[in-house]
C-alpha cells in the first residue's frame, strides 16, 4: 500500500483520478490513506479538487469509551433495536474485497484501521454519528468500503450498524454471501419493531439493517416521516450508523439520505470517475455535508 498523496496531487493535473493500486474487479474496497485540509466548495464549472475534500488520518489514539458493566446491563430493559436475529459469515462466501474480514491482506487491512481512527476522531470533535457512504457513480467499491469501515470500527471498540439504503441495488448481504427473510422495510410496512429487521453479524461484532430486495420506487419509502422515525430508534445503541447509498448521479434517493444522516463520506475510485462527474455529483451537498474522500483502488 503507498500513500494516495501521488494520486490526489495527479489528479489534479488529468481529467480522470490516477489508477495507483490495481487489485482486482470493479467493486474493490480496498487501499485507502487520505490527507486532512479544510472543506471548501467546489463549482460544478470547475475541475474537482481531490485534495479539497480529503480526510485526515493524523496520528491519533482511539479513546475507550466507558461501557455499562455487566450488572447493569442485566438490570437494563432490552433494546427495542437489538437485533432479533444472528447470522453467521462463512469466509469461503464473502467477497474477497472485504480485506479487513480477514489477515491475507495485512496493508490493505490497515489502511481500514486508520480510516477507522480518522473517523473517531472526527466523530469526538464534531459529535455525528450517522455517516453516509456515498459515490458519484456506481462500480467505485463504494459497499465494500462500508462493510470493511464496519470491521475495522467493530475492532476499535466501536458499535456499529451498517444500514442498506441502496434501495434499488440493495448488495450489503451479497457481499456477506449472507440472506436475510426480513429487512427494514417489511418490519416498517407490517409495523414490527424495529428489531424484527436487524441482523447480528457474526463473528464481526456488528450489526445489518438490510434490504432483502430492490424496490420500484425508493424515494417513496425514504420521504415517509414514519420510516426514518423507525430509523431513529436504533440511535441510542450504536456510536457509529453506516448508510450505504445509491450513487449520487442516479437520482434522488441519495439527497433524501443527505438530509437525514449527519456527515457524507465519499468513495471515489481512482481512474473511474471524472472530475466533471464529481463535481456535477457534489452539486445537491453543501460544504458542510462532506466529511472527506476515500480513494479506491490507488496504487503505490
Amino acid at each position: 500500500m503507498g500513500k494516495v498523496y501521488e494520486a490526489l496531487s495527479r489528479a489534479q493535473d488529468e481529467e480522470d483520478a490516477i489508477d495507483l493500486f490495481d487489485q482486482g474487479p470493479e467493486e474493490n474496497g480496498e487501499n485507502e490513506e487520505v490527507e486532512e485540509q479544510g472543506l471548501e466548495p467546489v463549482p460544478s464549472s470547475e475541475k474537482f479538487n481531490f485534495m479539497r475534500y480529503s480526510l485526515g488520518t493524523t496520528a491519533m489514539v482511539a479513546r475507550n469509551r466507558t461501557r455499562p458493566s455487566a450488572e447493569s446491563n442485566a438490570l437494563a430493559p432490552r433494546s427495542i433495536t437489538k437485533p432479533s436475529n444472528e447470522l453467521t459469515v462463512i469466509p469461503e462466501r464473502i467477497d474477497p474485497h472485504l480485506v479487513a474480514f480477514h489477515n491475507f491482506d495485512r496493508p490493505a487491512s490497515q489502511q481500514y484501521n486508520k480510516l477507522a481512527l480518522s473517523l473517531i476522531s472526527k466523530a469526538a470533535e464534531r459529535g455525528f454519528k450517522r455517516v453516509l457512504v456515498a459515490s458519484a457513480q456506481e462500480g467505485e467499491g463504494r459497499t465494500c468500503v462500508t462493510l470493511n469501515l464496519a470491521c475495522a470500527l467493530v475492532r476499535a471498540r466501536q458499535r456499529v450498524l451498517v444500514v442498506d439504503c441502496d434501495l434499488s441495488n440493495p448488495s450489503v448481504m451479497r457481499r456477506l454471501g449472507l440472506h436475510a427473510e426480513i429487512g427494514m422495510y417489511e418490519a416498517f410496512d407490517r409495523g414490527m419493531p424495529p428489531a424484527s429487521a436487524a441482523v447480528s453479524i457474526r463473528p464481526y461484532g456488528f450489526n445489518v439493517l438490510p434490504t432483502t430486495h430492490p424496490l420500484e420506487n425508493p424515494a417513496e419509502l425514504l420521504a415517509m416521516p414514519g420510516f426514518w422515525k423507525m430509523l431513529q430508534a436504533f440511535d441510542p445503541d450504536y456510536d457509529f450508523i453506516l448508510f450505504d447509498s445509491s450513487a449520487l448521479g442516479s437520482g434522488s434517493d441519495s439527497s433524501l439520505l443527505v438530509r437525514f444522516t449527519d456527515t457524507t463520506l465519499l468513495v471515489v475510485r481512482a481512474g473511474h470517475t471524472s472530475s466533471a462527474q464529481m463535481a456535477k455529483a457534489l452539486t445537491p451537498l453543501g460544504q458542510d455535508d462532506i466529511l472527506g474522500v476515500v480513494i479506491n483502488r490507488a496504487s503505490k
